[in-house]
């Protein structure tokens, strides 16, 4: 999900099978001309890997690294990477020599000069894919020809797409259920677990959080342990939160409490 092609014509619809012509290398006069410009959405996998590589916290990163928009249908925040245009610095990790956390790059740094979009369709998340000649970019000028699956596996997407997918659907749905615009809990919500996993944490061992759900003791210290079951357990929580799917599960006795539905959902806020 990279916006390098807004203000131009659509660029030309792929599939996985399709096929292009492309090869980037530092003896291109156009090396890293690429990272000057763009508009990139970081991903929650994104900033779990950036974060880690930097030695730094997921708040520090977001506060470092990071503007807030939102999403235009489902209200929720997307965080795009802090690029300095006017300065001309471009991505705050472009170095003299080229990318300073290249082996953590984000997926949409990977997957340029293709460019990808989503959409539900019977309640799966499909994956989209554009491509458009760029005029300062010479790599379409080389020889080396790729289908779109094959660069994907080239620059080894595959952990980044498995780990995007349920933030994709939470998205996607939520924005079919049209929530109010003025809905300041959810965002909030959805900006901590899905960006901030450090304080996403704290959120689930620091507070009543394992004493109103039905999280096996195992399963909490694995989550405790790894920043990616962390996540991915993040995601059971939003869908059951954001009113998508009953992913997680209330303890008997926080079922049984005579709570009116509007004082009971303060109960996944805290």
């Amino acid at each position: 999900m990279v916006d390098l092609y807004k203000d131009m014509e659509s660029p030309e619809k792929l599939l996985l099978e399709s096929t292009f012509r492309f090869n980037c290398h530092s003896g291109l006069s156009c090396f890293n001309q690429c990272c000057r410009q763009p508009t990139i959405i970081l991903k929650p996998y994104d900033i779990l890997r950036l974060r880690r590589r930097l030695g730094i916290s997921s708040t520090e990163f977001l506060e470092r690294y990071t503007t807030k928009t939102v999403e235009g249908k489902s209200y929720l925040p997307l965080m795009l990477l802090d690029i300095d245009r006017e300065g001309g610095k471009g991505c705050p990790f472009l170095g003299e020599n080229g990318c300073t956390v290249y082996d953590d790059r984000p997926g949409a740094c990977r997957l340029f000069p293709i460019t990808q979009g989503s959409s539900l369709a019977g309640g799966a998340v499909i994956d989209h894919y554009f491509c458009k000649r760029l005029d300062f970019c010479q790599g379409f000028n080389e020889n080396r020809e790729w289908t779109v699956a094959q660069w994907k596996a080239d620059q080894n997407l595959e952990p980044y797409d498995l780990l995007s997918q349920e933030w994709l659907e939470i998205i996607l749905k939520r924005g079919d259920i049209n929530p109010p615009a003025d809905d300041a809990r959810a965002p909030a919500l959805f900006s901590m677990v899905a960006y901030d996993i450090d304080k996403f944490r704290r959120f689930v061992f620091e507070t009543p959080f394992l004493n109103i759900f039905e999280i096996p003791p195992n399963v909490a210290e694995v989550v405790q342990k790894s920043d990616v079951e962390l996540l991915r357990f993040g995601y059971k929580y939003l869908k059951m939160a954001l009113l998508i799917e009953d992913a997680l599960q209330m303890k008997e006795e926080m079922q049984m409490m005579p709570l009116p539905a509007d004082q009971r959902s303060s109960l996944f806020f805290f």
